[in-house]
């Protein structure tokens, strides 16, 4: 019985370890998370600027010339902006898939401790 007592006690152990990595993971992720809503909000500010800069430009421009350039222009800005819509879109993706695996991780890991603990118990 000690040895299986034994046994019971490690693994409770390193079940606390585990769970104590994988809820820092899960911290680590939402911090990223809320970076990317930070980078979010700076990319929608920028992009306003930008097209506030554009407005701004338009008005002062006259002729065929100017008007081609400031197509070229806003053409150029909404690539971009989609461009950076689209990576903020993958990585909020990809962060969010990561906090969902974390969860289930923690869950398993939660179930399994207390399955030992019930046999450390008997």
């Amino acid at each position: 019985m000690d040895a299986t007592h034994s046994q019971i006690e490690q693994q409770l152990q390193q079940a606390r370890k585990e769970k104590i990595t994988i809820e820092t993971t899960i911290d680590q992720t939402r911090r990223k998370q809320n970076e990317q809503d930070w980078l979010e909000e700076d990319n929608y500010h920028l992009e306003q600027e930008k097209l506030a800069l554009l407005d701004f430009l338009r008005s002062g421009w006259q002729g065929e010339e100017a008007s081609g350039f400031h197509r070229y222009l806003e053409e150029k800005q909404r690539e971009e902006s989609q461009a950076w819509k689209k990576d903020l879109q993958a990585k909020r993706t990809d962060l969010e898939t990561e906090l969902q695996e974390n969860k289930a991780q923690l869950q398993k890991l939660e179930k399994k401790q207390a399955t030992l603990q019930k046999e450390w118990n008997a």
